[in-house]
């Protein structure tokens, strides 16, 4: 009997370890809508295809958590993203290049970074503007 309630203790905690290390809060997005950073939203289509916005909050929730930093930043963002949730917005801005071929995100929500790799990137912006030119012929 011990040895099942240890077990499932040890699924428990090692579930909610994974969980609280590997997801990083971006669920419930109703719509994303993309821009070149020096453009304003409002004559931006916003995309609300689920297939696109699962796989982009799927590569957001994958991305890597920058935690306790604070870069200066001396360059623009390439690209920022709206993701509009039922409630709230959160803006993200894609600074391109921060890395070798890494991506690093910034959001006007959190205090916290993210970094992708640049195929992640061009796959978010790729099916963004992709979805972005097939909604609006």
């Amino acid at each position: 009997m011990k040895r099942i309630i240890l077990t499932v203790l040890f699924v428990i905690v090692f579930g909610w370890i994974s969980y609280s290390v590997l997801y990083n809060g971006f669920f419930g997005v109703k719509s994303i809508t993309i821009q070149e950073h020096d453009r304003t939203f409002d004559d931006a289509e916003k995309v609300t295809d689920h297939e696109v916005i699962a796989t982009v909050t799927g590569i957001l929730n994958r991305s890597n958590k920058i935690t306790n930093v604070h870069y200066k930043l001396a360059v623009e963002p390439a690209y920022k993203l709206q993701l509009e949730y039922k409630e709230t917005d959160e803006i993200l801005y894609l600074h391109e290049g921060f890395d070798a071929n890494e991506t690093l995100i910034s959001s006007d929500r959190s205090e916290y970074y993210y970094k992708i790799n640049q195929k992640q990137t061009d796959t978010i912006v790729q099916l963004l503007l992709k979805q972005k030119k097939e909604d609006g012929s």
